[in-house]
C-alpha cells in the first residue's frame, strides 16, 4: 500500500475538534474543512447529492464543493478539469482542505479525478472516492481494473460506494475496509396524507436523456395501460418536446430538465414512479420517491434502493408493469405501499448521513 506523504500543517491547525467551533478545553480550535469534487451544477442526482453535503456537512466541519464537469463541448469539459485542478491546488497549498471528498463515475469521470487525487496524494491531503456510478464494474473488467485497485490502494484514501450490492460487484478492485454509504434526500413533497390515485392515473418519471435509463419502455407502459382502458398520462423529464423518438407520443409530457421546485411539484402530483433503468448506482430519483412516500415501480437495478420486493419487477415485457401498476392503484393496496415506504425513508435520512460522513472525515485526518 503506497503511504501519504506527511501534510504541511500551521501551528494554528494542529488542533481540530468535532465541535461547532469557538472554545475548548486548550483554548480556540478551527473547524475542519472538506471539498466535494465532482459535477456540482450539471443535471443529475450525483450533482444533488454534492449539494446536500455540502448544505449538511458533519459537526465540526465545513463544506465547499469544486465542480470538475461542463455539459458543454469538448474544449469547456477540458476548461472545467484545468480550472478545478487549479483550485484545489491552491487550496492545498493554503492548508484550507483537511479532507478532499472525489465524487466519480467511470469513463472520462475517474481519469480526470485520479489527476485531480494525485494533487492531494502528493500534499498529503486525505481523500474520499465516492463511487456513483452502475457501470463501475464493468468499466473496471475493460481495462480501468488496474488503475483503479492502484489507485484506491494509496494509504490515505477511503473507498466509499452507495449500496452494499456494490461491495460484492466492486470486490475485485476496491480496497477490503471499503464502506456503504447511502445518498441523503431530504422530503420535498407536498402531497397530500392518504392520496390515491383517481380516475386519471399520472405517471412520471425523472431521468436525464439517457438510452439505458428506459424512456421507451416507460412509454410502453403507458401504451399497455392506455389498452386496457386505463385514463393514464406520463410525464418525462430529460426529453424536450420533439427530443427523442418518443416526446410526442399522444399522452406523454416530455419536461426537459426541471428544475428542484418543479419536480418536487412533479413528485407531488403524481401516483407513480417509473424507473426501468438497466443500470443504477443508487437512483436518487427513486430514493425520491421513496422519501416523499410516491410508489415506483423499478426494475432489478434499483431492487435494493427501493427495499420492497413487489415494486420490482423485470425489464421483460411492459403489460407486467402495467398489471402492477392497476393492482397497487386499489386504494388499500396504494395505502399500504406508501406505509411501507415510509419505513424504508428512514435509510436516507440527511442527519444520520452526515454523521456517517463525520466518522468517515475523522477517521481520515485522524492518521495524519
Amino acid at each position: 500500500m503506497r503511504r501519504l506523504p506527511a501534510k504541511r500543517i500551521s501551528c494554528c491547525s494542529i488542533v481540530h475538534y468535532h465541535d461547532e467551533g469557538g472554545y475548548g478545553r486548550f483554548g480556540s480550535f478551527t473547524m475542519k474543512n472538506v471539498v466535494h469534487l465532482g459535477p456540482v451544477g450539471s443535471p443529475g442526482g450525483m450533482s444533488s447529492v454534492i449539494n446536500l453535503l455540502v448544505e449538511n456537512p458533519p459537526d465540526g466541519w465545513r463544506a465547499s464543493s469544486i465542480p470538475t464537469h461542463s455539459e458543454e463541448g469538448i474544449l469547456e469539459k477540458i476548461l472545467a478539469w484545468k480550472g478545478a485542478k487549479t483550485k484545489l491546488k491552491r487550496l492545498v497549498t493554503n492548508n484550507e482542505v483537511d479532507v478532499a471528498h472525489f465524487h466519480v463515475t467511470h469513463s472520462m469521470s475517474w481519469w480526470r479525478k485520479r489527476n485531480l487525487m494525485g494533487v492531494c496524494s502528493r500534499n498529503g491531503v486525505p481523500s474520499v472516492v465516492h463511487i456513483h456510478s452502475g457501470r463501475f464494474d464493468n468499466f473496471c473488467k475493460r481495462f480501468a481494473g488496474g488503475s483503479v485497485k492502484r489507485t484506491l490502494g494509496i494509504e490515505g484514501r477511503k473507498t466509499v460506494v452507495l449500496e452494499h450490492r456494490w461491495l460484492n460487484k466492486l470486490g475485485r478492485w476496491i480496497p477490503d475496509d471499503a464502506e456503504v454509504i447511502a445518498n441523503p434526500c431530504k422530503p420535498t413533497s407536498s402531497k397530500e396524507e392518504g392520496h390515491v390515485p383517481s380516475e386519471l392515473l399520472r405517471l412520471l418519471m425523472l431521468s436525464r436523456a439517457d438510452r439505458m435509463k428506459g424512456h421507451g419502455f416507460a412509454v410502453k407502459v403507458l401504451d399497455s395501460l392506455r389498452s386496457r382502458g386505463v385514463s393514464c398520462s406520463l410525464k418525462v423529464t430529460g426529453w424536450k418536446m420533439g427530443e427523442g423518438t418518443h416526446s410526442k407520443h399522444e399522452g406523454v409530457e416530455a419536461l426537459g430538465w426541471v428544475s428542484d421546485l418543479r419536480k418536487s411539484e412533479l413528485i407531488s402530483e403524481s401516483d407513480f414512479l417509473l424507473m426501468p433503468s438497466s443500470f443504477e448506482g443508487s437512483s436518487m430519483a427513486v430514493i425520491e420517491s421513496v422519501v416523499n412516500g410516491l410508489p415506483c415501480i423499478c426494475s432489478p437495478a434499483c431492487y435494493e434502493t427501493i427495499g420492497i420486493p413487489s415494486l420490482v419487477l423485470d425489464l421483460n415485457d411492459p403489460e407486467d408493469w402495467a398489471e402492477r401498476i392497476i393492482e397497487l392503484s386499489n386504494p388499500n393496496s396504494y395505502r399500504e405501499i406508501v406505509s411501507q415506504l415510509g419505513v424504508n425513508s428512514t435509510r436516507f435520512l440527511v442527519d444520520d448521513i452526515r454523521k456517517e460522513w463525520g466518522v468517515v472525515y475523522g477517521k481520515l485526518v485522524s492518521l495524519l
